[in-house]
């Protein structure tokens, strides 16, 4: 057996610390979220409050896979959040990974990270909208953030509502955005078509549609009506998609 690992250079005094933590990791601090993988809130009298995602086991090709010919989701994760941090995109602070490799498998991986206080998530301006007196200047902001990715030739493919993290910065007056689950990325040039196609799996309400249109084509110098057409038709697409998906669940629920 034997680990790899990479860590920030700011933190690289304190493997010890992170080793520690890994060894204990499922009786340390509270869980924030558990289905496939495991996130962990750590306090720690040193390194601070610790966002520590600890990765499901894969299934056995994909062991040997991420071990040998792959970057594993955690390692992707660590190097992901430099990238954005590098460009001044916001994500909660990389500390490192660590992977467990046995027999030429991957058999367990971490990614650490500081963790990040917000206010609230993307998905609770769609399920509470009308807790927000500022709804749609918070819209506004956040498709100005989704400018800035993809000007940076970034594709989120996890853009989901509850992977951005909003935080209402009242010394700058302004609301500022963080992406987390960043395992799934990629770095190129996107085209109109992809980068409103990373707007859907958001759950876009039709109230959203024309402001994030019109904010869009704003920035980008498009046409707002095609903007706007764009996106509804891909919205509407992916919403019969997943009722299709559901009907098909329920249907072989019923079969077995």
């Amino acid at each position: 057996m034997k680990w790899n690992s990479y860590i920030s250079k700011k933190y690289r005094n304190n493997t010890d610390i992170l080793n520690e933590i890994i060894e204990n990791f499922d009786s340390l601090g509270e869980i924030i979220f558990q289905e496939r993988n495991t996130l962990r809130k750590i306090p720690h009298p040193v390194l601070g409050n610790l966002a520590v995602k600890s990765f499901k086991k894969p299934h056995l090709l994909n062991q040997l896979v991420y071990a040998n010919f792959r970057k594993s989701k955690a390692h992707r994760s660590y190097f992901h959040a430099e990238i954005l941090t590098s460009k001044g995109l916001n994500t909660p602070e990389p500390i490192g990974f660590f992977e467990e490799i046995h027999n030429f498998k991957i058999k367990r991986s971490f990614y650490f990270s500081k963790y990040s206080e917000y206010d609230f998530t993307f998905r609770e301006l769609i399920e509470k909208r009308n807790s927000f007196d500022d709804w749609e200047l918070i819209l506004k902001e956040f498709v100005s953030f989704v400018f800035s990715i993809h000007e940076n030739h970034i594709l989120f493919k996890d853009l989901s509502p509850g992977n951005v993290l909003i935080k209402n910065d009242q010394e700058k007056n302004a609301y500022l955005f963080s992406l987390i689950d960043l395992n799934r990325m990629s770095f190129q040039s996107l085209s109109l078509d992809q980068r409103l196609q990373n707007f859907i799996r958001l759950s876009l309400t039709d109230e959203m549609i024309p402001i994030i249109a019109k904010e869009y084509a704003k920035y980008s110098h498009e046409n707002v009506n095609f903007t706007m057409e764009q996106l509804y038709k891909k919205n509407n697409k992916f919403i019969e998609k997943k009722e299709r998906k559901k009907k098909i669940k329920k249907l072989l629920g019923k079969n077995v």
